[in-house]
């Protein structure tokens, strides 16, 4: 018992990074997915029937770890990073139920699917361990992994704090979080048809929960072919925020100084600009495929993902940016994180790999064509801000490069809506309208790094002309940008509509009373207002 308790003990004591935790886990559940589709006994399924079965393999699994996690963190009052070492050897137990399905039915695995059961059939099934199951689901390897989880987790928690009570009760919450795993639909349903329905719980009828994720409705433009997958594509939906909700909340428990500086770091004029052009390009396709706007639960949802995932790809190309301009920011944005030393270089960079994962995940789960988009989106970001080509430091070409960025946003927004995922039907108008307009617009971002950027040689128009003479030429080119927009859209009444706001926006820029740092929000208002205005004169 003393050899376990000192193995315990090391184990708390060894760290495991961010990263490798979460290559580890991908890792596993890639060699669960291999097991089930390729070892054991089971009809073929295709490339992207292959996609969604890793993919909510992977939400199951980190969902159900997470809470897990999360309960024994409260229940020993440590960090969680401190169970990091602990509990990457928990790991090995998602391929237990394949395995022993295998041994036990000649090289086949058993279906051991969701339980969609009314609320007086689930409490049987919990009170009896997944007992009165409906015929053909047989919980046989589940079973056995769930009952060994918990009863490792009894144990380790009587070697942690010496109590019969406290392991008991810890074994019954680790068994009810693997219930609720295992009956997520149905309480999910519950939960839905009641507050929006005003459904009585206890009238809800399996058949309901099954036509509720099962039922193959497309997502706006997106139109999932696989009836078979169609419920674990449709509740990965669901899952992706529900995981979002507690990586927050993880990294809160981990370190609230980090994450407060992760917070005060999410630079939010860019963030509303990059949401801007989602909702630019939703709005384009919804006006070039109004048959395919269709409001529901799923289609909410899609929207939120994409938005997540803009987010994370966002926040990932901040972190390669703040690596490798750290000696710009330590003279220009000493209030950023890696300056203040809140975070190492090297935790940082994990922190960037989790968050291009995460956006890559959520794109994912709508549909590849996004998961693509969001590839060449971080591929720009990355030679836009890293050696050996950095094209930051070169006027014009570095705005470029953002432009074409930021016109991959808006090509997420416009695919969402287009039938068969396709931009082959948007004008080339509006994406030539917008590179022309952000690359000689956007140089106003780097007017508050003059100091920094000089320095190190970074050849910014603000370094190259200094701050009075680059507004100049910044403001011409956002009143340009607001003429050019008439003639690219040929619309000419919105001649002094462009004319008023590019004349306001300039004498905004190059007033020197204006701070550098409060110019992209004027900006961004004023952009707004017009393009309000502009698309209710082009397309209403």
């Amino acid at each position: 018992m003393l050899k376990l308790e000192k193995i315990i003990d090391t184990l708390v004591k060894k760290r495991v990074s961010l990263l490798a935790w979460t290559l580890g886990f991908l890792a596993i559940i890639f060699l669960r997915c291999f097991i089930e589709q390729f070892i054991a006994v089971s009809q073929p399924i295709f490339w992207f029937e292959s996609i969604i079965e890793y993919i909510h393999n992977f939400y199951f699994f980190a969902l159900a770890f997470l809470l897990i996690w999360l309960f024994f963190s409260f229940l020993f009052k440590l960090r969680p990073q401190k169970l990091s070492g602990l509990l990457i050897f928990a790991l090995a137990l998602t391929l237990f139920p394949p395995i022993i399905d295998m041994l036990k039915n000649h090289g086949e695995v058993y279906w051991s699917f969701y339980l969609l059961s009314n609320p007086h059939l689930l409490w049987q099934q919990y009170w009896s361990i997944f007992g009165h199951l409906p015929s053909g689901i047989v919980y046989f390897g589940t079973k056995i992994t769930f009952i060994l989880a918990v009863l490792i987790s009894a144990g380790l928690i009587w070697l942690k704090e010496k109590s019969y009570f406290k392991s008991i009760l810890g074994a019954l919450i680790v068994y009810s979080i693997l219930f609720f795993m295992g009956a997520f639909p149905s309480f999910f349903v519950y939960g839905y048809d009641f507050i929006f329905h005003s459904t009585k719980i206890l009238q809800i009828q399996s058949f309901q929960i099954a036509q509720f994720f099962g039922a193959a409705n497309n997502v706006f433009g997106v139109n999932f072919p696989s009836v078979r997958y169609a419920f674990a594509y449709q509740l990965d939906f669901v899952y992706f925020p529900f995981l979002v909700i507690l990586l927050t909340w993880f990294f809160w428990l981990v370190s609230p100084i980090k994450f407060l500086a992760f917070i005060k770091n999410l630079r939010l004029p860019q963030l509303i600009y990059h949401f801007g052009l989602f909702f630019i390009g939703l709005g384009l396709g919804i006006l070039a495929y109004p048959q395919n706007f269709n409001l529901n639960l799923f289609s909410f949802l899609s929207i939120l993902i994409l938005m997540l995932s803009i987010w994370f790809s966002w926040e990932a190309s901040v972190i390669i940016n703040d690596i490798y301009d750290l000696p710009i920011d330590q003279i220009s944005n000493s209030q950023r994180p890696l300056p203040q030393k809140i975070f190492t270089v090297e935790e940082y960079r994990d922190l960037g790999v989790i968050y291009f994962l995460l956006a890559l995940l959520g794109a994912i789960t709508i549909s590849v064509h996004f998961a693509v988009l969001i590839i060449i989106y971080q591929i720009l970001a990355w030679f836009y801000s890293a050696p050996p080509f950095r094209l930051k430091r070169f006027p014009f070409l570095a705005t470029f490069i953002s432009s074409l960025a930021s016109v991959i946003i808006l090509f997420i927004g416009y695919i969402l809506m287009a039938s068969h995922q396709s931009i082959a039907t948007l004008s080339w108008r509006i994406p030539a309208l917008l590179i022309l307009s952000y690359t000689i617009s956007l140089p106003i971002k780097d007017l508050k790094d003059i100091a920094g950027d000089r320095k190190h040689k970074i050849w910014t128009l603000p370094v190259i002309f200094g701050e009075k003479n680059s507004r100049l030429i910044i403001a011409s080119g956002i009143f340009i940008s607001y003429l050019a927009s008439i003639f690219f859209l040929n619309e000419l009444r919105l001649f002094s509509v462009a004319l008023f706001f590019g004349i306001i926006t300039f004498l905004i820029v190059i007033n020197q009373k204006v701070k550098s740092s409060q110019l992209l929000y004027w900006v961004l208002a004023l952009v707004f207002f017009y393009g309000f205005i502009l698309v209710k004169v082009s397309f209403f």
